[in-house]
């Protein structure tokens, strides 16, 4: 799309929507390359360096991108040890983190792209890193939000530039409605790439999607493509698998949930335990789970939960009832290897607002020791996008029966069997609480050393 040799090639902007892993990536960064280099469907393009801007959500949702263009580009062995691009040698690379410089690019001395320059930005930087440029390629990668269009399109103008857009839609992705009008108006070209489609109710993997026509390899497999569907919230699948504008609406977000993830069985040694926190989407309320994750299986339990429901609660209450949620279970409060709770929630009615310190302090005032002796309750990471990563990782172990629940959790249970992705529900408190553990645990923030083995009674 778009090159000299496209006949529909009349300027317009480009735009990919494609299903996740089916290789966008690896095919933007061919891409590039040839037109960098004029070769391949770029070989008729006017001689001379080009200047191109990529830009996208974040610095982490670009790294895979700077990665499959380090992977193409031809490389040589360093005097000292490592390897440098022989195109650019100035680059410097490295794996999770991706180009490094400020801002992060690549100036080509050598080879047919001598004198172009590829440099990389982000839409939280907003389009003053695009105002000053005029540009031969814009690529945007993940979906753009529409207040940066008006900008992209005059820099464009100029030079007669191209605008290349990649992108998944994501719930976490800012509203598209803009952009796909501008493409039924056919302001924009568009193809779509899905790896599934949707048969009698079923999502089946897409041969054209995963079988190259070339004969290379796939770069996913059916069998991952039905693991990976299996994993994913049926209000996602349209999105992720099919390479659609929205998603589904469901009257339950988490589908993989069944009663076979409830379970009584008794925890092996050597697990971390965990207390997570959060202090509710409505004032005055909040949920606490008591979690266990055995390392070496990466299997997850729920043993025991105190969730408030409609009622608030006092952050001296919560104290009381956590630490009475332990004596039930026969755990000591020194024996929780990991204490973590959300960020502070606003007072309401005078009552303390809910936050860490405050709950922290209380529960040392109910087992009469200094608040110093008591371990400090962590804060979770949050970014744009952990929420929704965080539950479809929750949807996962579900699928998998690696999450395994207490029948008395019940709100837990109530949670998943009615949450349908509003985030403003009560239902999703608890829900919070078990997924900051969860996350906590699998990104591997906590001790996981720690051999003290959890006691549970029933």
């Amino acid at each position: 799309m778009g090159s000299p040799a496209d006949p529909e090639a009349d300027g317009r902007p480009l735009l990919w929507l494609g299903a996740n892993q089916i290789g966008k990536s690896y095919a933007q960064a061919a891409k590039l390359l040839h037109y960098i280099r004029r070769t391949g469907p770029y070989a008729l393009r006017r001689p001379g360096p080009v200047q191109i801007c990529i830009v996208s959500i974040s610095k982490e949702q670009i790294v895979p991108l700077m990665a499959k263009i380090w992977e193409l580009l031809p490389k040589r062995a360093k005097p000292h040890g490592g390897e440098e691009a022989i195109e650019c040698p100035e680059a410097r690379f490295g794996p999770g983190f991706g180009f490094r410089g400020k801002p992060p690019r690549l100036v080509f001395t050598s080879g047919q792209g001598a004198g172009s320059l590829v440099r990389f930005a982000t839409y939280k930087q907003g389009s003053g890193n695009i105002a000053g440029s005029t540009l031969d390629v814009l690529m945007l990668d993940e979906p753009p939000p529409e207040d940066l269009w008006g900008e992209v399109v005059l820099r464009m103008l100029r030079k007669s530039g191209q605008i290349w857009i990649t992108m998944t839609i994501t719930p976490d992705s800012p509203p598209q409605e803009w952009l796909k009008a501008k493409v039924e108006a056919g302001v924009v070209r568009s193809m779509a790439t899905p790896s599934a489609r949707e048969e009698g109710g079923k999502w089946v993997p897409d041969r054209d999607a995963f079988r190259p026509l070339d004969g290379t390899p796939p770069f996913i497999s059916r069998k991952s493509i039905l693991k990976a569907i299996g994993e994913t919230p049926e209000s996602e699948r349209p999105l992720r698998f099919g390479a659609a504008w929205d998603g589904a609406t469901t009257d339950r977000w988490l589908s993989a949930w069944t009663t076979a993830c409830i379970s009584d069985t008794p925890i092996p040694a050597g697990c971390i335990g965990m207390l997570s926190l959060d202090h509710g989407i409505r004032p005055g309320k909040q949920a606490a789970a008591l979690l266990a994750y055995h390392a070496a299986t990466a299997r997850f339990w729920l043993l025991d939960e105190v969730a408030g429901g409609d009622v608030a609660t006092s952050s001296q209450q919560d104290a009381a009832n956590i630490l009475e949620m332990l004596r039930r279970n026969g755990i000591t409060w020194d024996a929780i290897d990991f204490w973590i709770g959300d960020r502070s929630a606003a007072a309401t009615r005078g009552d303390a607002r809910k936050d860490n310190a405050a709950l922290r302090r209380y529960i040392a005032e109910e087992l009469r020791i200094n608040a110093d002796r008591f371990p400090r309750i962590e804060v979770p990471y949050k970014s744009a996008g952990t929420l929704t990563s965080g539950f479809r990782q929750l949807n996962a172990l579900f699928a998998s029966k690696t999450f395994l629940v207490h029948p008395r959790c019940t709100n837990f249970i109530k949670a998943c069997e009615r949450w349908n992705g509003d985030k403003r529900s009560g239902l999703k408190d608890i829900l919070d609480a078990a997924r900051y553990g969860m996350e906590t645990c699998l990104s591997g923030r906590t001790r996981l050393s720690a051999t003290v083995t959890t006691r549970q009674t029933r």
